[in-house]
């Protein structure tokens, strides 16, 4: 996640002075063992033009947030390692573009479009 996090800050701190680009919603789904601390993070921040959001998502709310997104983030490699993780999947059935972490199956799994 801190890959994301200072992605997101390059961002935010480009944002401030270019005003064309669009302020940003991060729907930050999952409870991991790092989550408190990555909230404490993202608070001490002080973002400006991105505002994050954690909402507790139903098994059938889960889907209409994902496709009502621009942009799914899979920071995330599956298990195995020999297939997608299934919020890749996940994303892919609603039909949302993903930008994944590179592992050795992806290539043989997802084509680039």
């Amino acid at each position: 996640f801190s890959v994301l996090l200072a992605a997101l800050l390059k961002y935010e701190l480009t944002s401030r002075d270019d005003e064309s680009l669009p302020n940003l919603v991060c729907i930050i789904t999952g409870k991991g063992e790092l989550k408190e601390y990555y909230l404490e993070k993202i608070e001490s921040m002080k973002f400006e033009r991105i505002k994050f959001i954690t909402p507790w998502l139903t098994a059938e709310d889960y889907p209409r947030v994902l496709a009502s997104a621009d942009l799914g983030v899979s920071l995330h490699t599956s298990s195995s390692g020999l297939d997608l993780p299934m919020k890749v999947v996940d994303m892919f059935g609603c039909g949302l573009p993903v930008a994944a972490m590179d592992f050795p199956a992806l290539g043989e799994l997802v084509k680039h479009e």
